[in-house]
């Protein structure tokens, strides 16, 4: 079998990368729990009590809107035997979050309120058994969380983005649906497809109509680890628009009318939940038809994706392909991602000058 001999390509990672539980498992540590996560939106936590549950890279946790209005997260798990503390999506709990398995209590603030009818004489010391904290913090009506405490604030990690997004009026808007799908795809499958539009031509009539592809294209922020894509609209498209990817999966689509915001939840190597919410300014009954419209003009680019690398997964996940070559046209922004990948895993692997077979 021939060879292709090319000494200025670069080349994607290898394709046991996207499959090795070993490899998910580092990314786990080192790349998912030192990032902020996006969690909830603030609307979902009105009131002291409020809370909303959910994992994030394995783990289950929750956030609580705390006595003084201010938001906490907890991994969800008690101190006394592991139990779950609170098993429903969100809710209120009252001034006190109890376990349901044998009533160990603590305050809005995770602090041990009582070990239920424990026996004996024993004591607990209610700072050393207070819940797991986590970090949180919210952005603009926007709920994140970071698993590892220490690191960048949550402003100081989106970086530009802060001051770029400024104009845009994300506080005005308001939830109006969720589009989720677990699909078999690895995190990075994902991201490199979202970050190249090689294949929008092949792939999305709809984009391609509403969006000026020729002039589309992707700037590659790596110290602030950060995509900021163009996507000109053509005369009669949307309104101004903005566009990023925060890695390792922030996915934030800024409209003057609302705004499609997609992150992804790791549920182990080649398989992830997508999740996408879209608010808008206006959220009335007389705005839900045009606003269904626009979510599912959104959704079907998604799904046009989802589509094409789900067989991209299943070829990565079979061991024939082993990698491939990256367009310098095209693919530069994926290149940036993966150095992303690399970077946090604590290495590069060398380029090679000499294609697989």
């Amino acid at each position: 079998m021939s060879q292709i001999v090319q000494t200025d390509f670069d080349w994607t990672l290898p394709s046991r990368d996207y499959r090795d539980p070993a490899v998910y498992e580092r990314e786990r540590q080192e790349i998912f729990a030192r990032n902020w996560m996006l969690f909830s939106w603030s609307e979902r936590l009105k009131q002291p009590g409020d809370y909303v549950t959910g994992t994030v890279a394995g783990y289950p946790v929750f956030v609580i809107r705390d006595d003084a209005g201010g938001i906490r997260a907890f991994h969800n798990v008690c101190r006394h035997r592991g139990a779950q503390l609170l098993t429903e999506e969100s809710g209120h709990c009252g001034k006190l979050v109890v376990c349901p398995y044998h009533s160990w209590s603590y305050t809005r603030a995770g602090r041990l309120n009582k070990a239920s009818d424990f026996g004996s004489d024993a004591t607990f010391d209610p700072e050393a058994w207070s819940l797991y904290a986590i970090d949180a913090e919210e952005w603009r009506g926007l709920i994140f969380v970071r698993l590892k405490a220490d690191g960048p604030t949550l402003v100081e990690w989106l970086g530009p983005i802060h001051a770029m997004a400024e104009s845009y009026p994300l506080e005005q808007q308001h939830y109006f649906m969720s589009k989720n799908r677990d699909c078999a795809v690895d995190w990075k499958t994902y991201g490199e497809n979202y970050l190249e539009c090689y294949h929008c031509r092949t792939m999305h009539p709809g984009l391609c109509a509403a969006m000026d592809i020729e002039n589309y294209r992707i700037d590659t922020y790596q110290k602030e680890r950060f995509f900021h894509l163009h996507a000109p609209k053509r005369e009669g498209g949307l309104t101004r628009g903005l566009y990023f990817y925060r890695f390792p999966f922030l996915m934030l689509n800024l409209y003057d009318w609302g705004s499609s915001i997609a992150t992804i939840e790791p549920l182990g190597p080649g398989r992830i939940k997508h999740i996408n919410w879209y608010f808008f300014n206006d959220v009335s009954p007389e705005k839900a038809e045009e606003n269904r419209k626009s979510v599912a003009w959104s959704a079907e680019i998604v799904s046009e994706d989802l589509d094409i690398i789900t067989g991209v997964q299943r070829n990565l996940d079979a061991g024939i392909y082993e990698r491939g070559p990256l367009s310098p046209k095209y693919e530069m922004a994926v290149k940036g991602f993966q150095d992303m990948v690399r970077e946090d895993l604590g290495g590069s692997r060398p380029l090679h000058s000499i294609a697989a077979e």
